[in-house]
């Protein structure tokens, strides 16, 4: 009996610490007959979920619409909890928690349901201000699966028309990737594979006799992909390896991201990872994950099947080695690379290796100094200091410096280390002007990108230095602006009469510190002016509720840049 009792106890003690394990694994089934489609035509798409981006992940999908003005359907019932307007990002957005858990978001809207409309205008109103960020209780604005909440637009930093949307949990606010919750978009195509890379991971390391990354391209026959020519590969030492692929979803050629990636070397794995979620605080990883260097000089989007050591992303599920291997010498090895999208259609690349054990190591490039990837870090110069936070790199740097004269600027130009190399976290620049200026009020840190373009850092004056915050590498000087943003006119104020008009336009620009800010008023009382960042265009539509018709007018526009200079327009129009 004694047996029993304790055989019950501990069976129970058993559910009981395994209870959380299986709430949270049914957290992780997603619902697949739950909502709805977010429009009412077949979807197909022109970006999916965990696309390589620029310093960031694609947190959703791209839902191609050609055109802008088509509706916008709540995926399910809950309540609008958050409306956000910007110039550039997401332009028009909203978001809408559903009571499974889960948060839908609509991104580039043109505009917005009437209710919301009306709500959005007057708040705009109220607070003189195109951009806002404004969360609400469920009480404010319920909505119904099915319900029209926005029409589709290009608005923010969208490249063309589509609908961006995103499924996230509400707890957690991660973005989950939308094609694992049963939308119907139809997959029968597999990845592609475009080129392999193999990477030398230190001195003692090679490939085919070389301590620097080689790319193979690849051909595909036999339902297999394989190193175009079938050459002869000898790798020697600690090896990692990238590949170019891409999705591709049916009745689409929109270039999309993998879902699950996984290495084997001689049937053993190595290299795991999955795009099922991720955390916006991780997102810049991708710097890290993807080929960083690659991205910057040619525009390859690669992915790495081996993780640097400071890479904190939570995709991986499993890596030996942190995905580099040791090839040792007189053993033969079959290696094969399997990237599946989430219909678990896959394309697979099979090579065949030797190894060859090198004599002596590499002579590496000379560095001014030995950056600590987990520790803080200070660099000095006489003109120059760098004083870099924990974890700012993914893994050590062997840090290069160097410096130019040149008149252009009020400093020296600061080469600091290669533009190729991600910097994870903001770090503080200090350079000191060696030159003569008017106003130390209008002085910057211009990150020189290429002669005659740069990009405004910021900066503040303090004790003879300028000081910022950057997290790209490059070169930096030191540069003032005096020079005042430019303000056009797209609409012909000649003309007597604008009441066949529905919209004022101006294209406003500022080619050093950017702009700032910006202000119209029609006789004396402030207007609503949108501005799309990335055209530089600046408009206000005609509202008959707060404009009144059939007279003359004065407008008045001021746009100010990021140093204060401003540029003023002036005239009467009648409408």
């Amino acid at each position: 009996m004694k047996h029993i009792k304790t055989n019950i106890i501990t069976f129970l003690s058993i559910l009981f610490f395994l209870s959380p394990i299986s709430v949270s694994a049914q957290q992780k089934n997603h619902p697949k007959n739950y909502f709805r489609s977010p429009v009412d035509f077949t979807i197909t798409l022109s970006g999916n979920f965990a696309e390589l981006r620029n310093n960031h992940f694609h947190s959703g999908i791209d839902i191609r619409t050609f055109t802008t003005g088509k509706k916008v359907y709540a995926i399910a019932d809950g309540f609008v909890s958050r409306i956000k307007i910007s110039a550039g990002g997401y332009g028009k957005a909203i978001y809408i928690d559903h009571p499974n858990g889960y948060t839908s978001v609509y991104a580039h809207l043109d505009g917005f349901n009437k209710k919301i409309n009306e709500f959005v205008k007057a708040h705009q109103y109220s607070k003189n201000t195109f951009e806002f960020d404004l969360n609400f209780k469920k009480d404010r604005f319920p909505v119904k699966k099915g319900e029209v909440i926005a029409i589709s637009g290009n608005t923010g930093s969208s490249a063309g028309p589509h609908l961006h949307f995103e499924i996230r949990d509400t707890k957690s606010e991660h973005p989950l990737n939308p094609l694992l919750f049963g939308f119907k978009i139809k997959d029968t195509t597999p990845p592609k594979i475009f080129n392999l890379y193999v990477y030398p991971m230190d001195s003692l390391s090679s490939v085919n006799g070389k301590n620097t990354r080689q790319k193979f391209p690849v051909t595909y026959y036999n339902n297999t992909y394989h190193l175009k020519g079938d050459p002869k590969v000898i790798l020697s030492g600690n090896i990692g390896f990238g590949i170019q692929v891409n999705d591709y979803l049916d009745n689409t050629w929109g270039k999309c991201g993998i879902y699950n990636m996984k290495v084997k070397v001689n049937d053993s794995l190595i290299t795991d990872y999955t795009f099922k979620e991720f955390s916006f605080d991780e997102s810049r990883y991708i710097n890290s994950h993807m080929d960083y260097a690659l991205n910057i000089k040619e525009k390859r989007r690669i992915h790495k099947c081996f993780k640097e050591p400071n890479n904190k992303l939570s995709i991986y599920n499993h890596f030996s080695n942190r995905g580099i291997y040791n090839f040792k010498s007189g053993t033969k090895y079959k290696i094969d690379f399997l990237a599946y999208d989430t219909k678990n259609n896959l394309a697979k690349l099979r090579m065949y290796a030797q190894a060859k054990e090198l004599s002596k190591a590499f002579k590496q490039a000379d560095f001014n100094q030995l950056l600590s990837g987990t520790d803080e870090n200070t660099f000095k110069q006489d003109e120059l200091e760098l004083k870099f936070p924990t974890n700012s790199f993914y893994s050590d740097i062997k840090f290069k410096y160097s410096k130019k004269v040149d008149s252009t600027y009020l400093s020296d130009i600061h080469s600091i280390h290669e533009k190729t190399t991600p910097v994870h976290k903001y770090y503080t620049i200090s350079i000191k002007p060696n030159r003569t200026f008017k106003n130390e009020n209008k002085l910057f840190i211009a990150a020189i990108e290429k002669p005659g373009k740069i990009s405004n850092v910021g900066g503040v004056y303090i004790n003879g230095w300028v000081k910022s915050k950057t997290r790209v590498f490059g070169d930096f000087a030191i540069i003032q602006d005096t020079v005042p943003p430019t303000l056009k006119s797209r609409t012909n104020f000649k003309l007597k009469n604008l009441s066949v008009r529905d919209k004022i336009s101006f294209t406003i620009k500022d080619e050093l510190s950017g702009i700032k800010n910006y202000k119209g008023t029609i006789d004396g009382k402030w207007v609503l002016f949108e501005f799309d960042a990335k055209n530089n265009h600046l408009f206000y539509k005609f509202d008959k509720k707060r404009l009144l018709p059939n007279r003359k007018h004065d407008l008045n526009l001021e746009v100010t840049d990021k140093l204060g200079n401003k540029t003023k327009f002036q005239t009467k129009f009648f409408w």
